[in-house]
């Protein structure tokens, strides 16, 4: 299971290296890597459409090392081709839509990360209990040409908000975890270090009860409800929370940008007026995922509460017959369900992804096909009479969110 953490930069550690020389030299870095990338993004293309004969191997392979190596001769030959296979991965996921001229080829901006392969970097403690990181930022040929060591140490922050920063560090320094390429990248004129690296799924003491799978669902009336296929246990999360913060979200955007349309700026104080727009724009972001870490620590409590060693997960589309979608239709269900198999992963609990056909329609106890137009909060089985809609019968009330989640608990996936 792979996790990442990310460290601030405060300084390099030689006293001889000042920031400014630091920032010039990163900088440009950043630069040239922008263009090494846009380079074999445009190669990539050429290739694929049968025009490309240069940079071939004797293979037949495009191999872009050789020409930007030579282009370049100050960049590390790790960050090129680090680059490069970065560049090959981005242009394999959308090549197939670019050259049905669906979309355009991805290209990089200036200030793109710069990738440390992981020969290319090293974390250290030194005597006072501070991390440091040493990375080799220039070639033996650029070190020579500007003066300056090839790997640089520069200090990291001691991320003292996120707790599992400091034991990853010791890890990561100890050699105990497998590290991966890393990133720096800056944001806000500050530099960072994101390192990955990859941990063993922890197991649980007690042993899961076998056979029992826990469903959990993207509700209609509520944000996730969940369910068993052999306890009678359930629940859900209200969604009235996230959709009060989306309608605020949505006035506060909406009074912004009338108060752009009139403000008159829109030459050089575009800027500046759109600011208040970005802020919101990362509040929403920080809220959003804020509530994920929440939502997936809930469910991934109540399986191992309940001995659960499989999950069924709701893939999050809408009804069947498209009608009206899922609660959460507007909210960032990808980062949701990635932050709930990385939680459960961690626990040792297995979880699926299963597209259930009819998963709101259908009767989870007889399997019968409901009237998708009748589409109510409580649920009755006009076959089996599962289910009902008076509230006051304990014994007999099931909403219909609870249904699709045991519809999910009780779905053969055929593995």
């Amino acid at each position: 299971m792979q996790r990442s953490i990310t460290l601030k930069i405060i300084r390099p550690r030689d006293e001889k290296i000042s920031w400014e020389e630091l920032g010039y030299l990163l900088g440009g870095l950043s630069m040239k890597v922008c263009r090494m990338s846009n380079f074999c993004m445009t190669h990539h293309l050429l290739h694929a459409l049968k025009l490309e004969t240069e940079l071939l191997n004797p293979r037949g392979n495009l191999y872009c090392y050789p020409s930007l190596a030579e282009e370049y001769p100050e960049v590390p030959s790790g960050i090129i081709c680090a680059t490069e296979t970065r560049a090959r991965k981005l242009f394999k996921r959308s090549a197939a839509k670019v050259l049905r001229s669906e979309t355009s080829l991805p290209g990089f901006r200036k200030g793109s990360s710069i990738p440390i392969p992981v020969a290319g970097y090293r974390i250290q403690l030194d005597d006072e209990g501070n991390y440091y990181a040493e990375i080799q930022l220039l070639s033996r040929q650029g070190a020579k040409t500007q003066k300056m060591p090839g790997r640089i140490c520069l200090v990291m922050a001691d991320n003292w908000r996120d707790k599992s920063a400091k034991p990853a560090l010791q890890k990561i320094a100890a050699g105990k975890v497998r590290r991966g390429v890393a990133t720096l990248f800056r944001a806000k004129k500050d530099w960072y270090l994101c390192i990955p690296y990859v941990v063993e799924p922890v197991k649980t003491e007690e042993d899961f009860e076998p056979g029992l799978v826990m469903g959990v669902a993207f509700g209609m009336f509520d944000a996730l409800a969940y369910g068993f296929n052999t306890l009678l246990k359930r629940g859900a999360v209200s969604g009235e929370e996230v959709l009060s913060h989306h309608e605020k979200f949505m006035v506060r955007r909406k009074k912004i940008q009338e108060q752009y349309a009139w403000s008159g700026r829109k030459g050089q104080g575009r800027e500046d007026a759109l600011k208040p727009l970005r802020h919101l724009y990362e509040a929403e972001k920080n809220y959003r995922d804020l509530v994920n870490n929440r939502y997936a620590k809930w469910v991934v409590d109540i399986a191992v509460k309940n001995r659960c060693g499989e999950i069924h997960l709701d893939t999050g589309s809408g009804t069947s017959n498209g009608n009206k979608e899922i609660l959460l239709s507007h909210w960032p269900l990808y980062d949701l369900k990635n932050k709930i198999c990385r939680k459960a992963e961690e626990k040792g609990i297995r979880v699926t992804e299963c597209a259930v056909p009819n998963l709101r329609t259908r009767c989870s106890h007889c399997g019968t096909e409901q009237d998708a137009g009748n589409r109510k909060r409580m649920f009755l089985c006009k076959n089996c009479g599962y289910g009902t809609t008076d509230k006051n019968k304990s014994n007999g009330y099931i909403s219909a969110d609870y249904n699709a989640a045991r519809n999910l608990a009780v779905y053969e996936t055929g593995e």
